[in-house]
Parts: C-alpha cells; structure tokens; sequence
C-alpha cells in the first residue's frame, strides 16, 4: 500500500496501516461512533483485517487516519469507499473515535482533504455519501462544504428498534 500524507491546518490524513487494527476496532465498537453507522453488529479485529486485505490493498477503498497536528495523535478515520473506475464515483465516509475532538470543526476539514484527494489524485467525478437524516452535525458539514441533497430515502433503515431516514448526498468535481 502507497504511504500518503496529506497536510491541512490543524489536521493531517497518513495511510491506515495494519498496525492501526486495534485502534480502529476499539473506536468502531464505541456507542457514540456505532449509532451513526448503517453496519451496527460487532466490530471485530478480524473483521478489519480482511477489510483490509480485500478492499483497502486492492483499491476499491482508500481509508486515511486522521491525526492532529500539534500532537500527531491519531483521533479518528476518513475513508474513500467502493471507488468505482467505470463511473468515477466513491462513497466518502468518516468517523471520529475521540470524544474530545468531536464538535471542533475538523470534520469539514477532513471533508475537504479528502473530497480533494478523491477529486484531484484519483480524478473522482462524483463522491456520495449516506447519512442519517437525524445526524444534523453531518448533514450541515456536508452541506457547508459544497454537496448537495439529492435524496431522503425514508425509513430506510431498522436500527435500534426503529426505522431511519437516510439523506443521500453528492458532490461533482465540477462543483
């Protein structure tokens, strides 16, 4: 896998390794980070190596740790997932597993290094992503960052015991 590094201002995106297994498994099993993803079962170590060996290493997703400047802590994931080279298309997706840097402001950021990553490396025409509708945060960074509501697919998911609302957002390179 291509080590990349891509510098922002006040975060930076490395190439997710193997040796950040644990890490991952142990923010993906978080309740705070499980509620707002469509897969709800357990996250496994084992799970996440195969994740990696059959989607990461051949291309079909480009996932990024998310790490702080000052520290160089990592903080959480940003991934480019089913890259499709028929239609230049890829779903975006994006996780924070430390509390403490939640509601700060780095998710547009990352939004943005990533969305020009997949536009300018990988020569994306289109990046989606699915949210849920209740998920306000989400949906206002989408938006602030130049995507557009193309859908609400209603009570499209059974979680929790209850059905959800997804919004389905994209946004073109020539945007």
């Amino acid at each position: 896998m291509e080590k990349i590094r891509i510098e922002g201002e006040r975060v930076y995106l490395r190439s997710i390794t193997y040796e950040d297994t644990d890490m991952i498994v142990a923010w993906r099993n978080q309740e705070n980070v499980i509620r707002y993803f469509f897969y709800r079962g357990e996250f496994t170590k084992e799970g996440h190596l195969k994740w990696m060996k059959e989607r990461v290493e051949t291309g079909e997703v480009v996932q990024f740790i998310v790490c702080m400047k000052e520290d160089d802590r990592p903080v959480g994931c940003t991934y480019i997932r089913d890259v499709d080279r028929v239609n230049n298309k890829a779903e975006y997706g994006v996780f924070l597993g430390e509390e403490d840097v939640r509601g700060h402001g780095i998710g547009k950021e990352i939004l943005n290094l990533t969305v020009d990553y997949a536009f300018n490396v990988l020569k994306l025409h289109r990046i989606y992503a699915r949210v849920y509708e209740s998920n306000k945060p989400s949906l206002y960074s989408f938006l602030h960052c130049g995507f557009k509501q193309e859908a609400l697919l209603k009570d499209d998911i059974f979680a929790d015991g209850e059905y959800h609302d997804v919004v389905i957002l994209g946004r073109l390179n020539t945007d």
